[in-house]
C-alpha cells in the first residue's frame, strides 16, 4: 500500500511538473515570438539557401502584418519609437516658442523691440531662422516616426546639427559681448559709432537724454534739450543691455541639454523605430513596402 501511494504521488508530481513545464514552454514561445526570436521568424540565423531565408522572412512579415491589424498602436510601438516621438515633440515645442518670441520682436510687439532690432538684430535673425529650421526638422522627424521610415529619420538626425549650431551661436555671441567689458564698449559706441537716429532711438525708448547727462553727447529734439530734467542714458542703457544679453545666452545655453537629448535619441533610436528586422538582401521587402 505504501509503495502504491508513493507511485501515485510520483505520477501526479510528474504530471504537475509536466504541466508547469508545458505552460512555461508556451509562455516562453509566446514571448520569443513577440520579440521576433522564434526560429520560424528569426531571419538572422544562418541559412545556406536564399529560399530558406526568403521563406522565414515572409513568415516573419506575415506575423507582423497580423500584429499591426489586431493590436492597438501603443502595444506595437517600440520603446525607441516612443522616445523618438517625445524628443521630436520637445524639439517642436521649444522651436515654436523661439519662433513666436523672435517674430514678436520683428513685428514690434515686444517691449523695446525697436532697440533690440537696431542693435541686436543679428541675434534675433539667427534665432528666428534657427527656429524655422527646427520646426521643419521636427516635421521631418514626425513623418519618419509615424511612417517608420529610416530614410526620413536619417535626414532628421542630420538636420539636427545645424539647428544646434544656430541655437548655440546666439548664446555664444551674447555671452561674449556681455562679458567683454560691456560698459566700455557701450560708452565708445555711443560716442564714436552711433548715428543721430540711433541715439534718438535709445533716448526715446529709455526716456533719457544724453549719455552721462543731457549735455554729454545728447541728440536734441522736442523731448531732449540741455535744460530738461531727465537723467542720462548711461545707467539705464547699461542695465538694459546687460539684462538682455544675460537672458539671451542663459536661454540659449539652457537649451543645450535638451538639444543634445534630441540628437542622441535620434542617433540611437532611428534604426529601432519598429520591431521588424532588415535583411539587407534584394527582393525581400516588408509587408509595408509590398
Amino acid at each position: 500500500m505504501r509503495s502504491q501511494q508513493l507511485t501515485i504521488g510520483a505520477t501526479s508530481s510528474a504530471a504537475s511538473f509536466d504541466g508547469r513545464d508545458a505552460g512555461s514552454s508556451r509562455r516562453s514561445s509566446a514571448h520569443n515570438l513577440a520579440l521576433g526570436n522564434d526560429p520560424n521568424y528569426n531571419i538572422t540565423q544562418t541559412d545556406p539557401t536564399l529560399e530558406g531565408l526568403a521563406e522565414r522572412w515572409r513568415a516573419y512579415q506575415a506575423w507582423w502584418e497580423k500584429q499591426y491589424k489586431e493590436q492597438p498602436f501603443y502595444r506595437i510601438w517600440t520603446r525607441s519609437k516612443w522616445i523618438l516621438l517625445f524628443s521630436t515633440l520637445l524639439l517642436l515645442a521649444y522651436s515654436g516658442a523661439i519662433f513666436g518670441i523672435t517674430l514678436a520682436y520683428m513685428l514690434g510687439r515686444m517691449e523695446l523691440s525697436a532697440v533690440v532690432m537696431e542693435f541686436h538684430g543679428n541675434l534675433v535673425y539667427i534665432a528666428f531662422f534657427g527656429s524655422i529650421f527646427g520646426i521643419l526638422t521636427a516635421a521631418v522627424g514626425l513623418v519618419g516616426v509615424f511612417k517608420e521610415n529610416r530614410i526620413w529619420l536619417s535626414w532628421y538626425s542630420i538636420m539636427l546639427w545645424p539647428v544646434f549650431g544656430m541655437y548655440i551661436s546666439v548664446g555664444y555671441i551674447a555671452f561674449r559681448r556681455q562679458k567683454n567689458q560691456l560698459r566700455v564698449h557701450l560708452n565708445n559706441e555711443w560716442i564714436h559709432s552711433y548715428s543721430r537716429e540711433q541715439r534718438l532711438l535709445v533716448q526715446r525708448n529709455l526716456k533719457c537724454c544724453g549719455y552721462q547727462d543731457p549735455s554729454w553727447y545728447g541728440e536734441y529734439d522736442l523731448r531732449c534739450f540741455p535744460m530738461i530734467n531727465l537723467p542720462g542714458c548711461q545707467h539705464k542703457y547699461n542695465i538694459y543691455e546687460d539684462k538682455l544679453l544675460n537672458t539671451a545666452w542663459t536661454v540659449s545655453f539652457a537649451l543645450v541639454p535638451f538639444q543634445l537629448f534630441v540628437m542622441i535619441s535620434a542617433l540611437l533610436c532611428s534604426n529601432h523605430v519598429d520591431g521588424m528586422l532588415r535583411s539587407g538582401r534584394p527582393g525581400l521587402k516588408s509587408f509595408k513596402e509590398q
